[in-house]
């Protein structure tokens, strides 16, 4: 029975070891990061994105003209701002969604989703 235990001890101790660089290397490669006070996009693509939109919690927004192939936009979100010019207070709020929309250079829609829209 010891041994047993033991054994799974050490089978997942070796398991973490392999699969946990694996999930760190997946976080960079993600379109969307939300980490504290920052959003992150990401354009993982071979081509430019312009007419970039990042809605936050799907009524404030964030913009950005362009965004190179390989670039990051990293914006705090106290940048995002609603229709009515109420910015973003993480005091009072958490992220729960990020919705981005641009367009390729080729002129096709570009759309990433982080979280879950709360619209109906």
């Amino acid at each position: 029975m010891v041994r047993r235990v033991l054994f799974s001890v050490v089978a997942l101790a070796v398991l973490g070891f392999f699969v946990l660089p694996r999930t760190c290397s997946d976080v960079e490669k993600q379109s969307i990061i939300v980490q504290g006070d920052r959003i992150t996009v990401i354009n993982v693509t071979d081509t430019a994105w312009t007419d970039v939109d990042v809605w936050l919690n799907d009524h404030y927004r964030g913009q950005a003209p362009r965004l190179a192939a390989g670039q990051r936009l990293d914006m705090p979100v106290r940048l995002f701002v609603a229709g009515f010019g109420q910015t973003f207070d993480p005091a009072k709020q958490s992220p729960f969604s990020v919705g981005v929309t641009a367009r390729g250079a080729d002129g096709s829609p570009v759309m990433l989703t982080w979280g879950k829209s709360r619209r109906r």
